[in-house]
């Protein structure tokens, strides 16, 4: 699956992006990709054994999506995981949503 990576922040976040379907119409994710520790610490928040994707419009054919996962770095086998969750996953919506 092929994908843009904007910018490694740090191994624990990185900014891609990659086209894929919401709601049938094809777009493009805008995705700041976390893992849980970081995103806790940069959101000054309390996630106990949460992860979180969020979804914002953000042009007419581009989204927002945060992604945050418990594991332990990103890298080229997490994205690609993280990418093939997000195109599978069959009921995706605009908003914060917390599982596991």
């Amino acid at each position: 699956m092929q994908y843009t990576l904007i910018k490694q922040i740090n191994p624990q976040h990185a900014h891609i992006s990659f086209e894929g379907l919401f709601k049938g119409k094809k777009v493009v994710w805008d995705t700041q990709f976390f893992t849980i520790q970081e995103f806790v610490k940069i959101e000054n928040s309390v996630i106990k054994g949460k992860q979180i994707i969020d979804i914002q419009a953000a042009e007419a054919n581009i989204l927002k999506l945060t992604v945050a996962l418990n594991i332990p770095k990103i890298s080229e086998p997490e994205i690609q995981k993280m990418m093939i969750m997000i195109r599978q996953y069959k009921n995706l919506d605009i908003g914060r949503h917390q599982y596991g």
